[in-house]
């Protein structure tokens, strides 16, 4: 079914805009997205000659949640609740083949850049593999369907100049027809705007991939989109980077205009009398280390400096959007903002509780996403359902104190409120299997220093 309609339209253009945008302020290329005022640009002749100062703040908070999310790797568990063992081997394979422990990282990373994050299953090898799928080459449809859209360089193009090569568009749309779902490919000539005007044979560039594949018994289609909270108007997650681009353009101006005055300044200039013995015979200025004037009268020499008492207030003005930009994130800033790092986990916790519910939601839609993709990835592998439920578990946001920790796990095990098990589990993140041998361990432990076989008591 070819594509009928304007693609891509007018807001997916715009769209596609916003998301190169972020992906600027990502790699630091600020200036060309948040801009520069005029006054400070027009003291300068060549712009090349501007030291506009970048703060890496949009890749700091990335890295931030995508810590946060991932939290400690060596706990994260991912496993099938009441399931088959053909569902257990199904996961195990599929969490090898996809790094899924290192990879939940990268999806909290583009989750918290771009909004969303989008994955593509796919069979390979009778294995169930997840790609990524980069934002920009994304157009989910409004009939249900997803286009996957990626520009490139005609091949057939012999310009002398790259840039001036047109370009081509290959896309490639995913659709449900009945209980299978239908692949299409398509290779296109697009106008000034990009946008597909004339079909061409994918045989154009070489690509010999089918116009047409069906992958059967797989009744929705094999794409997740993991949001970033709630989707906004556009139908995606907004990105951690939307409200503080006017907070990041007002702090990078700000320190590039004190950059500007400091080059202005920073070396002063010298005041000096109107004194004929301070020159040469061609009426230069001598070269001297000091002088001393013919009388009192002459005007003293002193070093002309801009004593700008507005650069402390301007100081002030960063440091409060830079709180501003820390309240809107819910990422600390402890050494921008001359904050110590707390001491105690209690009072971590309080100050960083902005940064854990917001964690916790990020973690909620990964684990939605990362849950509905194993699912399809069992049943076109195997053409039917999941039994199981996929379960996956987090270690704690924020680290936790072992021995608070323990105590209370001792009291609850006291107070009969929690097994030895469960405690074991929750304490050293334990699977079933692993607490169980624990718990045999420490029996076996507890018999071999005297204590009475529980399994063997003693006859009167």
């Amino acid at each position: 079914m070819p594509i009928k309609k304007v693609f891509p339209n007018d807001v997916e253009l715009k769209r596609i805009q916003t998301l190169r945008k972020y992906e600027k302020l990502h790699d630091n290329d600020q200036e060309s997205v948040l801009l520069l005022h005029r006054i400070i640009k027009d003291q300068f002749k060549n712009a090349i000659d501007i030291p506009y100062l970048a703060h890496a703040i949009p890749s700091r908070v990335s890295e931030f949640y995508s810590d946060f999310v991932q939290g400690e790797a060596d706990r994260l568990r991912i496993e099938i609740l009441n399931g088959e063992k053909k569902e257990e081997d199904f996961l195990n394979e599929t969490i090898d083949a996809n790094d899924l422990n290192e990879a939940i990282a990268d999806y909290a990373y583009n989750q918290s850049e771009y909004g969303f994050e989008v994955l593509l299953g796919y069979v390979k090898d009778n294995k169930f593999y997840i790609q990524t799928v980069p934002k920009d080459q994304y157009f989910p449809q409004a009939d249900g369907s997803v286009i996957f859209a990626t520009y490139f360089t005609d091949p057939n193009d012999s310009a002398p100049i790259l840039k001036d090569r047109k370009k081509i568009l290959y896309t490639q749309q995913y659709r449900q027809e009945g209980i299978n779902v239908i692949i299409e490919r398509k290779l296109w000539e697009v106008d000034t705007y990009g946008k597909a005007s004339e079909e061409l044979g994918l045989a154009y560039a070489g690509i010999t991939a089918p116009e047409e594949e069906k992958i059967e018994n797989l009744n929705t289609l094999p794409i997740v989109q993991i949001d970033n909270g709630r989707k906004t108007s556009w139908g995606f997650g907004k990105s951690d980077y939307a409200d503080i681009l006017p907070q990041l353009a007002e702090v990078n101006e700000r320190r590039t205009h004190i950059s500007t005055q400091l080059l202005k300044n920073l070396d002063a200039k010298l005041q000096l009398p109107k004194l004929e013995a301070l020159k040469d015979e061609k009426g230069n200025l001598k070269p001297f280390d000091y002088f001393m004037p013919e009388n009192k009268d002459d005007a003293e020499a002193k070093y002309i400096t801009n004593a700008n008492p507005l650069l402390e207030n301007t100081e002030i003005h960063i440091e409060s959007q830079l709180k501003m930009i820390s309240f809107t994130t819910c990422v600390p800033m402890f050494e921008i903002l001359k904050g110590s790092m707390p001491e105690r986990v209690e009072s971590l916790r309080i100050q960083l509780f902005g940064a854990v519910r917001k964690t916790d939601k990020k973690r909620a839609q990964i684990i939605k996403g990362l849950r509905n993709i194993l699912y399809i990835g069992y049943q076109m592998l195997n053409s039917k359902e999941i039994t199981g439920r996929v379960n996956i578990k987090f270690s704690d946001v924020l680290p936790t104190d072992p021995l608070q920790d323990t105590q209370i796990e001792t009291e609850q095990i006291t107070a009969g409120v929690s097994s030895k098990k469960s405690a074991i589990k929750r304490l050293h993140n334990y699977t079933d299997e692993e607490a169980e041998a624990e718990l045999e361990e420490i029996k076996n432990e507890n018999i071999a220093s005297g204590a009475v076989n529980p399994n063997n008591p003693p006859t009167l």
